[in-house]
């Protein structure tokens, strides 16, 4: 310890001597840069420089001629800067400043010490020579702060001079900014500092020379700052993670950066960086949100980022049970998280059940009903929270016991043993689902089992499992069955099992089953039986099938497995099986069914027919194959047919479901195929029919070719030419029509009526007379099949010569007009008669009836009276002179006779179901002898049978009239009776009319609401199918009328909803629906109205700013509803081909999101590129029920390569 102080006294003593030697340290004055001596020309500028040490520094003035120089005089400056000092004499005058000068250094210690320079002041014509010249280019420069600035000087003398500059008078210090070339000043970076003015100096051994002032201006760019990279507004970070965020910020002057958070600055302002501030995070725990800050002179701006710290959910809270059912249970919670969850998935399982979890995802609401669970079974649920980083923990679990409902299973695994001839032991198990608390069982029994279970002896039981039933008969076999009870009532009774009050025989096999079942051949396997098996000898097989209606029998070895073979496809077998031992055989099994498979069918359809229907279609029937050889269920057919003549293999084929007719259409006219067909079932298609054969129809020909007419007298012309070419025949031409047509002279006007000559077949050419002469007429020819005449060729013309006598003016008279139709036709002799007047020619008959009455008379006839005319008919009556060249011109006088009432019955009558409630009847008018006039409308009698004529009566002016809302099983009357003006006419004969006995429910709760201006939606209630439904047809029409062949229509399949497009704005629609089965149309739904004016849906749904993997949607309000939110659903179906070159098809789920009532825009992410998008936009109202959605399909943009 001594020596340690000691030690530390003398350390002590050495830093006290060592400081008092630095106190007492001092040093007299040292001039280190004197003066030098100059020549200055008169006028010019005179610089000195002086410099000195010491300590402390000296202070130095200046003396010339040994006086002080004063600061105070105009044209003496000295300036102190570095360490230096200036003295500067500006302007030199000759005589007062040519003087020594003298520098002059003290500090208080020692002597002043002193420098001298003398100044000689040139005249300025009289400067030695060599003295130095200086040259600048400009007074003034400007430039911008950060360029380099050059100040040019040339300096010429002799010696060469040495060029240094000032700056404001001081000396410029060369730098890495400043450097001298050839005399010249170069300012690199410039600064805002370096703004002031300089002079070039040049000196040399003769004089010194300074320039001019150059100023020099440094022009600073003020521009505000600005964000050229913000920070990110959204910053996503995993829990404890860290995170860069960037800001950078220019302008002019450069801004200082720096972050905040909330109002604390968290940048140091003594390290403030200058345009760019990276804030590093680490160990992030909690979300905020930073600020970046930009300042300069000009402004300050800020850009915020917030700091999302992403960690997985949190468990729901507060999960609780609201409502329980038998097979729903409804569970609410809560969450008290800050993390944005997507959706929630909820889990359950039966409670304690060593079994997964079934899970429902995809659960937006802080609700949801479990449904589809089994009854009374305790069940146990939990919620999990799920965002975008993954699932959270569950919650709490919470557990629930379904309600009880009906059992739904039998008592199992039912055991009988016989303790005697007369007493039974039976066991059994309870069911496997009771669905409730068992509360006892019921134990059936009976000797005779086809009777009804109600006769059968039964014995009730508690909660047990065993009973004992005495007082049996022996020998005789029993069946037993076992029905559960539970709140609910009794459930199901077991399979019936059968047991033999014989002491020594076994019981009944159990388990008895096909494991294995092929076309021919069954694989059974049963387990032995419980009671006595140690004694069987062998088993007795029993079957029958249902094909034959024969039982069999078989003995066969002990052994628990067997296999029939030999029996036939697809027939249903009743199959049970016995134990025997030495003592007798026991109870049999109950009859187990069991199906052999299909086979390919062993024959072809039978009973193949076709029959052409029109000129391109075939209708084809058959009968299937026969039911022995059908092997199977039949499930489809194939149609073969090809043109006869071409090879088999070349035919075409139609697959055909469900029928055993077809019509082939679009075939070629009039040409004979070969058809065949063949059957298959699941397993692969059967034998072919042999072909049969059918000719398509004929159709109406084509025009003939080469038509030519020449005149052969004034009276008749020759027409001739050739058959249509052989492509357009279309059948058998079996001959032709001549149409001729009187034409006017100066043009193509047609006169009075035209007329048609038919013509066999063979024949070509035609005299076509009893024309009129000196007549102009148009002649058309037609070839003629079974089907009727076909086109016309193109009409020519042709005139007859005259010479005949010209038409006589006639008059028609009506003699009488009950009972019978009589007139008078009297005429005058014709003006010109081209000769002697021989006679008349009179004719007559019905209008366009191309067989005439005709008679001859006389030159001096003036007269005809002809009777017993038709009632209602028009006539034509013609009348012409005739003299020695033929008959001359004819007048023509038309009559319409007077009605009566029809004196027969409109005929034809059909009808048609166009739904199986609505009626379609059709008529044809009477026939023309029984019309006795114009009918001008109908009366229809339609009724149920059951009425005797009290029903609906409607008139019509259509030969069609359609019933509505028939009821099903019922007989309806129809007939039809026609009117003239005059009354009318008798009622047909009744016609009977059966409605279908089961005309399948109509849609209900049929609804339809506009979409937009040319759409609707209509959606209803799906009709129970039972597998007959294959869908729905819609009718819909601005003119709701009966008649639904009047209405439009659109078929749809399985769905509860359709669009209607393409529909009248603002019109109102009638819409009714009919669901479509397997056998036709079910009723008719109820009929609706809507009006093409949407106002309750999104209106002007638009897609913006598409790209590769967004889309903007923005639509506007509904003009009615008004909405609690909006909901936005979008899916898509992808088609791709990858990269082997296989097409692709990639399901992108629907997706749903839910938008505030005041927003009308939403922008959607994380689309896949060029895909088209389903979407669907609805307004929900405030009750939640359904609106249809604003549809639109969008196709985000290909990506770029």
């Amino acid at each position: 310890m001594g020596l340690h102080q000691a030690a530390t006294n003398v350390v002590t003593v050495i830093v006290l001597l060592w400081i008092a030697e630095i106190i007492n340290a001092s040093h007299p004055p040292e001039i280190i840069k004197k003066p030098a001596n100059q020549g200055v020309r008169v006028g010019g500028v005179a610089t000195f420089f002086c410099s000195a040490r010491g300590d402390p520094q000296p202070t130095i003035n200046w003396r010339k001629n040994g006086k002080k120089v004063s600061s105070t005089q105009s044209r003496y400056t000295v300036i102190e800067t570095n360490g230096i000092s200036l003295l500067r004499i500006e302007p030199v005058r000759a005589g007062r400043d040519d003087a020594p000068y003298e520098c002059v250094a003290e500090n208080g210690v020692g002597d002043a010490v002193s420098a001298e320079a003398t100044l000689t002041v040139y005249e300025a014509d009289k400067t030695p020579v060599g003295f130095p010249t200086v040259e600048i280019q400009s007074n003034n420069r400007v430039i911008e702060i950060g360029h380099t600035a050059v100040l040019q000087c040339k300096a010429n003398g002799a010696p060469m001079p040495k060029v240094y500059w000032l700056k404001d008078m001081k000396r410029v210090e060369l730098t890495s900014r400043y450097t001298i070339l050839d005399g010249s000043l170069q300012i690199s970076q410039s600064e805002e500092a370096d703004q002031g003015k300089y002079e070039c100096v040049a000196e040399n051994q003769v004089g010194t020379e300074h320039s001019k002032a150059i100023s020099l201006y440094v022009k600073i760019r003020r521009v505000p700052p600005q964000f050229s990279r913000p920070p990110d507004p959204i910053n996503e970070v995993m829990l404890g993670g860290s995170l860069n965020l960037t800001c950078v910020a220019v302008g002019s002057p450069m801004p200082f950066v720096k972050w905040r958070l909330h109002d604390e600055d968290i940048t140091p302002e003594h390290e403030l960086p200058v345009g760019k501030s990276v804030l590093q995070l680490n160990d992030i725990r909690t979300s905020a949100n930073y600020t970046c800050v930009a300042s300069s002179s000009l402004g300050v701006i800020e850009a915020n980022a917030s700091v999302k710290v992403q960690s997985l959910p949190i468990a729901p809270t507060d999960l609780k049970i609201s409502e329980v059912t038998a097979t729903t249970v409804r569970l609410e919670w809560s969450y008290k998280g800050t993390e944005d969850l997507q959706y929630y998935v909820l889990q359950h399982k039966p409670k304690n059940a060593n079994q997964a979890y079934s899970e429902t995802s995809g659960i937006i609401t802080m609700f949801y009903v479990v449904r589809g669970l089994s009854p009374y079974t305790e069940y146990e649920f939990h919620v999990i929270g799920v965002n975008n980083i993954g699932r959270g923990p569950p919650s709490a679990p919470v557990s629930a016991t379904t309600g009880e409902t009906e059992m739904e299973s039998a008592p199992r695994n039912i055991e009988v043993r016989p303790l005697s001839s007369s007493t039974m032991v039976i066991t059994w198990q309870p069911p496997e689902t009771p669905n409730g608390q068992i509360n006892g069982y019921k134990v059936y029994y009976t000797t005779n089992p086809n009777q009804p279970e109600a006769s059968w002896n039964s014995q009730m039981v508690d909660n047990s499992e065993l009973t004992t039933i005495s007082d049996l008969t022996p020998l005789a076999i029993y069946t037993i069955r076992v029905q559960a009870f539970t709140s609910m009532g009794a459930g199901p009774m077991s399979n019936p099992i059968q047991v033999k009050t014989q002491q020594g025989v076994p019981s009944q096999p159990s388990n008895f089953r096909a494991t294995d079942t092929g076309e021919t051949a069954v694989t059974l396997q049963w387990n032995k039986p419980s009671h006595s098996s140690e004694n069987i000898v062998h088993y007795e097989l029993y079957w029958n099938d249902t094909y034959a209606n024969e039982q069999h029998h078989q003995r066969i070895p002990n052994v628990e497995t067997y296999t029939m073979s030999g029996l036939y496809p697809d027939t249903l077998y009743y199959i049970w099986l016995a134990a025997r031992s030495q003592r007798g055989e026991g109870a049999t099994t109950p009859p187990i069914p069991v199906r052999t498979k299909q086979y390919v069918p062993g024959a072809p359809p039978q009973n193949n027919t076709c029959q052409a229907t029109s000129p391109t279609t075939i209708k084809v029937s058959w009968k299937p194959p026969p039911q022995d050889r059908s092997n199977g269920r039949i499930t489809y057919y194939k149609l073969f047919f090809v043109e006869e003549g071409r090879s088999d293999n070349e035919a075409d084929s139609i697959k055909i479901w469900n029928t055993t007719e077809f019509t082939l259409d679009e075939l070629k006219r009039w040409t004979e195929y070969k058809i065949w067909i063949l059957a298959g079932t699941i397993v692969g298609n059967g034998p072919r029919t042999q072909p049969i054969k059918c000719r398509t129809h004929e159709d109406v020909p084509g025009e003939p070719t080469s038509v030519r007419a020449i005149p052969v007298n004034s009276t008749t012309i020759h027409v001739s030419w050739r058959p249509p070419a052989e492509k357009d025949r279309n059948g058998i031409i079996r001959g032709y029509h001549i149409h001729v047509h009187e034409t006017k002279e100066e043009g193509k006007s047609f006169l009075n009526e035209p007329m048609k000559f038919e013509v066999p077949d063979g024949v070509l050419d035609y005299n076509i007379s009893g024309l009129q002469p000196d007549t102009k007429y148009s002649v058309q020819v037609a070839a003629l099949t079974r089907k009727g005449d076909g086109d016309r060729s193109n009409a020519i013309s042709v005139k007859t010569p005259g010479g005949v006598p010209i038409r006589p003016i006639v008059r028609l008279k009506v003699l009488e007009r009950d009972p019978t139709v009589s007139i008078e036709l009297e005429w005058e002799r014709p003006m010109q008669t081209y000769g002697e007047l021989r006679g008349y020619r009179v004719r007559w008959g019905v209008k366009d009836h191309h067989k005439l009455h005709e008679t001859m008379l006389g030159p001096d006839a003036t007269t005809k009276n002809i009777k017993d005319l038709e009632r209602g008919i028009e006539y034509e009556f013609r009348i012409a002179g005739t003299n020695h060249i033929g008959v001359g011109q004819e007048a023509v006088k038309y009559y319409t006779t007077p009605e009566g009432t029809p004196s027969g019955a409109p005929t034809n009558i059909t009808y048609r179901f166009q739904t199986p409630d609505v009626l379609c009847v059709t008529w044809d008018s009477p026939i023309r002898e029984h019309r006795n006039g114009q009918i001008l409308r109908y009366d229809i009698q339609f009724h149920k049978k059951i009425d005797h004529g009290l029903g609906t009566e409607r008139n019509t002016t259509v030969r069609k009239a359609v019933f509505a809302n028939l009821d099903e099983n019922t007989e309806y009357v129809v007939r039809i009776r026609a009117y003239t003006k005059q009354g009318a006419g008798p009622f047909s004969e009744k016609i009977i009319i059966e409605t279908e006995k089961d005309m399948g429910r109509a849609p209900m709760m049929v609804q339809a609401i506009a979409t937009s201006e040319q759409t609707v939606e209509v959606w209803w209630e799906s009709v129970p199918s039972r597998g007959r439904l294959i869908g729905y047809k819609i009718f819909y029409t601005m003119t709701a009328v009966e008649d639904l062949d009047e209405w439009q229509t659109k078929i749809v399949g399985l769905t509860e909803s359709a669009d209607l497009v393409n529909l009248e704005k603002q019109a109102q629609y009638a819409i009714a629906i009919a669901a479509r089965f397997k056998t036709g149309l079910g009723r008719l739904s109820e009929k609706i109205t809507v009006k093409i004016k949407p106002e309750d849906v999104p209106l002007n749904l638009r897609a913006q700013d598409v790209s590769t993997h967004s889309m903007t949607l923005t639509w506007s309000p509904p003009n009615r509803l008004n909405p609690i939110h909006y909901k936005i659903s979008f899916d898509a179906i992808k088609v791709f081909v990858d990269a082997q070159g296989i097409t692709q098809t990639q399901t992108i789920p629907r997706r749903e999101i839910i938008i505030q009532q005041h927003k009308t825009s939403h922008t959607i992410n994380e689309l896949s590129p060029f895909t088209t998008y389903y979407v669907n936009v609805s307004a929900v109202p405030a009750d939640l029920t359904y609106k249809p959605p604003t549809k639109i399909s969008v196709t985000t943009q290909v990506r770029k390569r």
